[in-house]
């Protein structure tokens, strides 16, 4: 259960390991208000669809956070 930008790294490294298979990914589902800034920028990694997580919107330096997109 990674809330907020701990989901980022936590996904990301699911996506370039090749040994791990998948990620658990459910915090948004017992507190979904906690990533709400986060989902604006990045809503794929938020909310899953058909059991698949979008990570098309990471770009930029570092994790691809976005951080500036999220405090405006």
């Amino acid at each position: 259960t990674n809330p907020m930008l701990a989901q980022v790294p936590h996904v990301l490294l699911g996506a370039h390991a090749g040994t791990i298979m998948g990620v658990e990914s459910n915090g948004m589902q017992f507190y979904p208000e906690a990533s709400a800034r986060e989902a604006r920028v990045h809503p794929g990694i938020y909310r899953r669809r058909e059991g698949m997580l979008d990570l098309g919107t990471l770009s930029g330096p570092g994790f691809g956070y976005r951080i500036e997109e999220m405090e405006g």
